[in-house]
């Protein structure tokens, strides 16, 4: 999203990623992909959550704002252009928590000049293999970071954002069988990748009872019992916890992940659900919630730019 990476300065050394290598340096002793597991066992949520606020500080708040208002010839259009955003954004995020869709960075969204809209790009990672299978595991279910939430004021995320998404996995949760039909496809023909990632499974032994790994394309039927599980009112840390399982249970800081993911009962409403069983309402305030909770948000791999 060129629109927002306009209003930094990116060779910086005060910049964002330039502070968080130093942080990760600090926090591990060095700087590479295993920095995040040193500092998913030594960071504590207060550590982690003054960092990530000390980055988000380095880069003004309002840069899609601006964006947005530069697009636009009026109020008006600025309105128009902002609700379809809104709008187009939440179903996004909606849709792609079902079906899985990670690896969300900037430069996997596009927006219409014209009209707005958010729109995705690159879906590489679906099916929860962001989660499972990236060696710097991704906790959160949708990208809705500052720039985005402060495009939204006054009410933020908790306004139509929050309206339209609880329609949208109404809508989803109404007709489970028009979206897990459609995804059958899968089961009968995987993908290549999928068959990779099938082998890299049974190789880990990593896999859930309720699945029969001696049945013919186990792994897509696999996927396809989380998004039914998602339809049916799961949890969304939940989830993630079990794609973690799957894929990180002999990691060194397994534990540390899944304790960030299922967040803190103090901080978090994603922590005072129960696991199942939850009413669209409350799946949407668990999913907000574990979007924009800093301490996910402060551990994420650098090129994802939470800050922004």
């Amino acid at each position: 999203m060129v629109l927002i990476h306009k209003g930094i300065r990116k060779s910086d050394p005060k910049a964002p990623p330039f502070e968080y290598r130093d942080w990760l340096t600090k926090m591990s002793g060095k700087y590479d992909v295993n920095a995040y597991t040193l500092m998913y066992k030594g960071a504590s949520r207060t550590e982690t959550v003054t960092s990530f606020r000390k980055r988000e500080s380095k880069v003004p708040a309002d840069l899609l704002k601006r964006a947005f208002l530069k697009m636009s010839t009026g109020p008006e259009a600025f309105l128009a252009l902002r609700s379809h955003f809104i709008n187009s954004h939440a179903l996004m995020c909606i849709s792609h928590w079902i079906l899985g869709i990670g690896d969300r960075h900037l430069n996997n969204f596009m927006i219409s000049m014209e009209t707005g809209g958010m729109i995705g790009i690159d879906f590489g990672h679906a099916f929860g293999s962001a989660t499972q299978f990236l060696p710097v595991p991704e906790l959160m279910p949708f990208r809705l970071t500052r720039q985005f939430i402060n495009l939204l004021l006054p009410m933020k995320e908790t306004g139509v954002m929050y309206s339209v998404m609880v329609h949208a996995l109404r809508a989803f949760r109404s007709h489970p069988d028009l979206l897990t039909t459609t995804m059958d496809v899968f089961v009968k023909e995987p993908s290549f990748d999928w068959k990779n990632f099938e082998q890299k499974m049974l190789k880990k032994g990593s896999w859930i009872p309720e699945i029969n790994v001696t049945e013919k394309n186990w792994y897509p039927r696999q996927k396809i019992y989380y998004a039914k599980r998602k339809l049916e009112g799961a949890n969304p840390a939940v989830i993630t916890c079990d794609e973690l399982r799957l894929g990180h249970e002999k990691a060194p800081a397994f534990e540390d992940y899944m304790a960030v993911a299922r967040g803190n009962k103090d901080h978090n409403i994603r922590a005072q659900e129960p696991e199942s069983g939850l009413s669209e309402e409350a799946q949407v305030k668990c999913l907000i919630d574990q979007a924009t909770d800093p301490n996910i948000l402060g551990r994420t791999w650098i090129g994802w730019e939470p800050w922004m």
